[in-house]
């Protein structure tokens, strides 16, 4: 207190044109100004902000992105959107923002700075990134800026002028998701259902992969599905939860890494869904409870382990690798690559947009129909292939 006192007996009071007057002093290296119709007031606002330096106040201009942002993501993100979602955030600042724009000034960070550090990254004058990667940049920085805007932090968002290069100017390609054809998916199948001598099925996840080709689940959903979840009289399966894996471990308790969280509701809303299966499905299913009787394995889920505990996922990346080696699709084939393929499958047979959404599970069918654009373009020009009007 001595120290506010001594700063305000020695600060610099005149009067302005205006006839008020202005102190001005100098705290941490920043001049600031007071305003007043009498000097007394200037030195009641000079002392109320003194005290509140004291007690840890800062400037919000000076304060430091990094800074910010951890608040930001701690106190508006933590538990308010999915764990995955605030992994992803976390990487975006560990690996593109802490070490770059993120050591600089909130009221020091410009529109320039934003573009610059995209277009380092689109360029690989850093470490380049993909539009998707580029995207998430931006899906940091404009949501954060935008709170401290409201927080009265920083008076404009220096988001909103950035623009993402043209895809000719991003050296990393956008990698684009494929689909099998008739002939691959068949020689998957071929391989996927292969048997020893014995007649024994040579991958118990090679049934989990037709599962997934034949209905087109997530792999979070596949996952997560029960015994109890399929209903072999109704012919259905109903999906209503979904397993997140290898997220960033945030339990001080548990000394690991990473984890798998059962979430109990899928992706999106419309995630929550039945679907019909066809005898094929169904065999399929009846094969992995033979399987499990003759081995022995007794689990609740129908994607698990020989010792019945919950199957992951790298280990069915694993095996589709290995059966992947012994087909001669050249294209490395992902969990997801099933997925896509029953849905392009189902555009391919004539399955209207509508009806693949809901099968799909996805939230509406604009995300379906951006997704299958290749396909339905392709099926636009066979039936233009086939149509002779006169």
């Amino acid at each position: 207190m001595n120290n506010v006192t001594a700063m305000i007996n020695s600060m610099n009071i005149k009067m302005r044109t205006d006839n008020r007057f202005e102190g001005r002093i100098t705290v941490n290296g920043n001049r600031k100004s007071f305003y007043g119709t009498t000097k007394a007031e200037i030195k009641q606002k000079a002392k109320e902000y003194l005290q509140k330096v004291e007690n840890g106040y800062r400037e919000p201009q000076s304060i430091v992105l990094n800074e910010y942002i951890e608040y930001w993501l701690e106190t508006y993100k933590y538990n308010r959107i999915e764990p995955s979602s605030y992994d992803k955030l976390e990487r975006t600042y560990n690996n593109q923002i802490k070490e770059t724009i993120g050591r600089k000034r909130m009221g020091d960070i410009t529109s320039k700075d934003i573009q610059q550090l995209i277009n380092e990254h689109a360029s690989g004058a850093r470490k380049p990134l993909a539009k998707s990667g580029l995207k998430k940049i931006l899906h940091l920085l404009n949501p954060c800026f935008r709170k401290a805007m409201q927080e009265g932090i920083i008076y404009d968002n220096p988001c909103k002028d950035v623009d993402l290069p043209i895809d000719s100017a991003i050296l990393i390609p956008t990698k684009e998701q494929f689909a099998l054809s008739d002939g691959e998916m068949e020689a998957l199948k071929n391989e996927c259902l292969a048997k020893y001598k014995n007649g024994s099925y040579r991958y118990r996840n090679g049934l989990i992969l037709m599962i997934m080709l034949n209905t087109g689940l997530r792999v979070g959903e596949m996952l997560a599905l029960e015994w109890r979840d399929i209903n072999i009289e109704d012919r259905t399966i109903h999906i209503y939860k979904t397993m997140q894996s290898n997220l960033t471990n945030r339990n001080k308790n548990i000394d690991r890494k990473t984890i798998d969280i059962l979430k109990m509701s899928p992706k999106t809303k419309s995630g929550v869904r039945f679907i019909s299966i066809n005898d094929n499905i169904i065999y399929y299913i009846n094969q992995l409870k033979k399987f499990d009787e003759e081995n022995e394995i007794h689990s609740p889920y129908v994607c698990c382990t020989r010792t019945g505990t919950r199957e992951v996922a790298r280990n069915l990346q694993r095996t589709l690798n290995n059966v992947q080696k012994k087909t001669n699709i050249e294209k490395h084939i992902t969990l997801h690559t099933l997925r896509h393929s029953f849905g392009s499958s189902l555009i391919r047979k004539g399955i209207s947009i509508a009806v693949v959404s809901q099968l799909m599970g996805h939230a509406n069918i604009s995300i379906t129909y951006n997704k299958y654009i290749h396909t339905i373009k392709e099926e636009e020009v066979k039936a233009m292939d086939m149509i002779e009007i006169c």
